[in-house]
């Protein structure tokens, strides 16, 4: 699941018989889920009447298509919620370069020829 702000909602003219009546949101993640998608933007269909300026908890992939009840569903995000609040224990997140759960940076490796 990804933590991010609406930003924007897409209009489309012509779309998927099945999106019919669906509304798509233009999704920023939050800072924390760098680098992969702390720079980019997510379109996710809405079914939770979220608005531009709302935080919002977003899946990604298979749980998205079940959560609007079909897995046949042309969706690979979702809004699942309008989040209330956000308290985050800044001591609990990694820093640049660590991965999940490990708080200390990660070391080149070294690579010696011909051993095993």
């Amino acid at each position: 699941m990804i933590l991010g702000r609406v930003v924007g909602q897409v209009w489309a003219t012509r779309r998927d018989p099945r999106l019919s009546r669906a509304k798509l949101l233009v999704i920023r993640p939050h800072g924390i889920y760098e680098p992969p998608l702390g720079t980019r933007h997510l379109v996710a269909i809405d079914d939770v009447d979220a608005g531009i300026g709302d935080e919002v908890v977003v899946c990604l992939g298979l749980p998205a298509r079940t959560s609007l009840g079909s897995n046949d569903t042309p969706v690979d995000a979702a809004v699942l919620g309008v989040v209330d609040r956000v308290e985050l224990d800044e001591g609990q997140l990694s820093p640049a370069g660590a991965a999940p759960g490990i708080r200390r940076p990660l070391a080149a490796a070294v690579v010696t020829e011909g051993r095993r």
